[in-house]
């Protein structure tokens, strides 16, 4: 019965809210670009009756859902909890041979209000975006 309950709460809770990206809203995600795979550090926020729930039944519809919304298709979650997630990220290819790397442009599930990308020359910052339209050679 108490289930029922917070289930009755939960859907009354999202169908009042109108943001599309539902119980899970990504706050910032920072790419640190490594030779041969991408650190990723993804914070977000959860709505409280979908926290009480997870920590009830899981957190695999949070990763399930974090993992739509970064849309990485080669990644290894490293660690999670209710707040942040660590994840590594295998797409990055050599080029040449010559200890450069290329990470592919990438298109996200929803829109990031701030993505940082960080490589051992330079530091990008940018604002609301959904995808990342160029992709970006380093070493």
């Amino acid at each position: 019965m108490l289930i029922g309950s917070l289930l009755i709460l939960v859907s009354q809770s999202y169908a009042a809210h109108t943001d599309s990206e539902g119980y899970l809203t990504i706050k910032s995600v920072t790419i640190s670009l490594m030779p041969g795979y991408a650190d990723v550090h993804a914070e977000y926020q959860l709505e409280d009756a979908f926290r009480v729930l997870a920590f009830m039944f899981g957190e695999n519809d949070i990763k399930s859902r974090l993992m739509q919304k970064l849309a990485f298709s080669n990644v290894t979650v490293s660690s999670m909890n209710y707040t942040a997630a660590d994840l590594i990220v295998y797409d990055v290819q050599p080029v040449y041979g010559d200890g450069l790397y290329w990470f592919p442009a990438h298109t996200f599930g929803c829109v990031i209000p701030e993505v940082v990308i960080n490589t051992n020359l330079s530091t990008e910052r940018y604002e609301n975006i959904s995808a990342l339209e160029n992709g970006i050679v380093y070493y």
